[in-house]
Protein backbone atom coordinates (compact mmCIF):
# COMPACT_ATOMS: atom_id res chain seq x y z
CA UNK A 1 0.00 0.00 0.00
CA UNK A 2 2.77 2.43 0.93
CA UNK A 3 4.66 1.49 -2.20
CA UNK A 4 1.55 2.16 -4.34
CA UNK A 5 1.13 5.62 -2.70
CA UNK A 6 4.74 6.50 -3.40
CA UNK A 7 4.32 5.38 -7.02
CA UNK A 8 1.18 7.58 -7.39
CA UNK A 9 3.03 10.59 -5.93
CA UNK A 10 5.90 10.03 -8.37
CA UNK A 11 3.45 9.77 -11.32
CA UNK A 12 1.67 12.93 -10.15
CA UNK A 13 5.01 14.76 -9.84
CA UNK A 14 5.94 13.68 -13.35
CA UNK A 15 2.57 15.00 -14.64
CA UNK A 16 3.04 18.28 -12.74
CA UNK A 17 6.57 18.58 -14.09
CA UNK A 18 5.34 18.05 -17.65
CA UNK A 19 2.63 20.67 -17.16
CA UNK A 20 5.14 23.18 -15.79
CA UNK A 21 7.48 22.44 -18.71
CA UNK A 22 4.61 23.08 -21.14
CA UNK A 23 3.71 26.38 -19.38
CA UNK A 24 7.32 27.57 -19.43
CA UNK A 25 7.74 26.64 -23.10
CA UNK A 26 4.54 28.53 -23.99
CA UNK A 27 5.77 31.53 -21.97
CA UNK A 28 9.10 31.56 -23.80
CA UNK A 29 7.26 31.49 -27.13
CA UNK A 30 5.07 34.44 -26.05
CA UNK A 31 8.13 36.40 -24.88
CA UNK A 32 9.90 35.74 -28.19
CA UNK A 33 6.80 36.82 -30.14
CA UNK A 34 6.48 40.00 -28.02
CA UNK A 35 10.15 40.86 -28.61
CA UNK A 36 9.79 40.32 -32.35
CA UNK A 37 6.64 42.50 -32.41
CA UNK A 38 8.39 45.25 -30.43
CA UNK A 39 11.35 45.19 -32.80
CA UNK A 40 9.00 45.39 -35.79
CA UNK A 41 7.12 48.32 -34.21
CA UNK A 42 10.44 50.09 -33.60
CA UNK A 43 11.40 49.59 -37.25
CA UNK A 44 7.97 50.82 -38.37
CA UNK A 45 8.22 53.93 -36.16
CA UNK A 46 11.69 54.70 -37.49
CA UNK A 47 10.46 54.22 -41.06
CA UNK A 48 7.43 56.45 -40.42
CA UNK A 49 9.67 59.12 -38.87
CA UNK A 50 11.96 59.18 -41.89
CA UNK A 51 9.04 59.27 -44.35
CA UNK A 52 7.06 61.84 -42.38
CA UNK A 53 9.65 64.32 -41.14
CA UNK A 54 10.40 66.10 -44.43
CA UNK A 55 6.76 66.69 -45.49
CA UNK A 56 5.80 67.95 -42.03
CA UNK A 57 8.82 70.22 -41.92
CA UNK A 58 8.15 71.50 -45.45
CA UNK A 59 4.34 71.88 -45.35
CA UNK A 60 3.14 72.21 -41.75
CA UNK A 61 6.00 73.75 -39.78
CA UNK A 62 6.09 77.09 -41.67
CA UNK A 63 2.30 77.47 -41.35
CA UNK A 64 2.31 76.68 -37.64
CA UNK A 65 5.15 79.11 -37.04
CA UNK A 66 3.42 81.85 -39.08
CA UNK A 67 0.11 81.41 -37.21
CA UNK A 68 1.97 81.33 -33.88
CA UNK A 69 3.65 84.67 -34.61
CA UNK A 70 0.41 86.29 -35.81
CA UNK A 71 -1.57 85.06 -32.80
CA UNK A 72 1.19 86.39 -30.51
CA UNK A 73 0.98 89.82 -32.15
CA UNK A 74 -2.80 89.76 -31.64
CA UNK A 75 -2.32 89.05 -27.91
CA UNK A 76 -2.83 85.28 -27.92
CA UNK A 77 0.42 83.58 -26.89
CA UNK A 78 1.15 80.57 -29.09
CA UNK A 79 4.14 78.35 -29.77
CA UNK A 80 5.28 75.47 -31.97
CA UNK A 81 7.11 72.48 -30.53
CA UNK A 82 9.22 70.40 -32.92
CA UNK A 83 8.90 66.79 -31.79
CA UNK A 84 9.93 65.21 -35.09
CA UNK A 85 12.86 63.44 -33.41
CA UNK A 86 10.57 61.87 -30.77
CA UNK A 87 8.34 58.83 -30.81
CA UNK A 88 5.83 59.29 -32.27
CA UNK A 89 7.30 62.05 -34.40
CA UNK A 90 5.22 65.18 -34.73
CA UNK A 91 4.66 68.89 -34.30
CA UNK A 92 2.67 70.47 -31.47
CA UNK A 93 0.98 73.85 -31.84
CA UNK A 94 0.07 75.35 -28.44
CA UNK A 95 -2.29 78.22 -27.84
CA UNK A 96 -2.28 79.58 -24.28
CA UNK A 97 -4.44 82.70 -23.92
CA UNK A 98 -3.89 84.52 -20.63
CA UNK A 99 -5.87 83.08 -17.73
CA UNK A 100 -7.14 79.99 -19.55
CA UNK A 101 -5.79 76.46 -19.90
CA UNK A 102 -3.51 75.86 -22.86
CA UNK A 103 -4.92 74.11 -25.89
CA UNK A 104 -2.90 72.09 -28.39
CA UNK A 105 -3.06 70.75 -31.90
CA UNK A 106 -0.72 67.81 -32.47
CA UNK A 107 0.26 66.64 -35.93
CA UNK A 108 1.52 63.12 -35.27
CA UNK A 109 3.13 60.77 -37.78
CA UNK A 110 1.55 57.32 -37.96
CA UNK A 111 2.03 54.11 -39.87
CA UNK A 112 0.50 54.12 -43.30
CA UNK A 113 2.27 56.59 -43.60
CA UNK A 114 -0.23 59.17 -42.40
CA UNK A 115 -0.56 62.28 -40.25
CA UNK A 116 -3.13 62.46 -37.44
CA UNK A 117 -4.40 65.83 -36.27
CA UNK A 118 -5.25 65.58 -32.54
CA UNK A 119 -6.94 68.47 -30.77
CA UNK A 120 -6.98 69.23 -27.06
CA UNK A 121 -9.02 72.30 -26.20
CA UNK A 122 -9.35 73.73 -22.71
CA UNK A 123 -7.76 70.59 -21.28
CA UNK A 124 -10.14 68.18 -23.06
CA UNK A 125 -9.32 65.87 -25.97
CA UNK A 126 -11.73 66.41 -28.84
CA UNK A 127 -13.03 63.24 -30.43
CA UNK A 128 -12.93 64.55 -33.96
CA UNK A 129 -9.34 63.65 -34.80
CA UNK A 130 -8.58 63.63 -38.51
CA UNK A 131 -6.10 61.36 -40.22
CA UNK A 132 -4.78 62.15 -43.67
CA UNK A 133 -2.43 60.07 -45.80
CA UNK A 134 1.04 61.60 -45.89
CA UNK A 135 0.94 61.94 -49.69
CA UNK A 136 -2.20 64.12 -49.32
CA UNK A 137 -0.64 66.45 -46.74
CA UNK A 138 -0.81 69.87 -48.32
CA UNK A 139 -1.13 73.46 -47.19
CA UNK A 140 -4.94 73.49 -47.54
CA UNK A 141 -5.38 70.48 -45.22
CA UNK A 142 -3.12 71.99 -42.56
CA UNK A 143 -4.81 75.41 -42.79
CA UNK A 144 -8.27 73.82 -42.49
CA UNK A 145 -7.33 71.83 -39.38
CA UNK A 146 -5.41 74.73 -37.86
CA UNK A 147 -8.44 76.99 -38.46
CA UNK A 148 -10.79 74.49 -36.77
CA UNK A 149 -8.42 74.22 -33.82
CA UNK A 150 -7.86 77.97 -33.33
CA UNK A 151 -11.62 78.63 -33.62
CA UNK A 152 -12.39 76.01 -30.95
CA UNK A 153 -9.53 77.10 -28.68
CA UNK A 154 -10.51 80.78 -28.83
CA UNK A 155 -14.18 79.95 -28.27
CA UNK A 156 -13.16 78.09 -25.09
CA UNK A 157 -11.69 81.33 -23.72
CA UNK A 158 -15.03 83.18 -23.79
CA UNK A 159 -16.45 83.36 -20.26
CA UNK A 160 -19.67 81.38 -19.89
CA UNK A 161 -22.63 83.40 -18.70
CA UNK A 162 -24.28 82.08 -15.61
CA UNK A 163 -28.02 81.44 -15.63
CA UNK A 164 -28.21 82.87 -12.11
CA UNK A 165 -29.29 86.47 -11.78
CA UNK A 166 -28.26 88.77 -8.93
Amino acid sequence: MLLESLHEVHDMSADNGAELTRILAAHREHVAAARAAAQQRALNVESVRHECEAPLRRVAFPLLREWSLRLGVEGYPASVEDRLGCRPPGLVFRLAPHGTPASSLTLACEAGPAVRFKMNVDGKDLDDDLQTPLVELETGVVVEQLGRFVTAALAATIPRRSDCRP
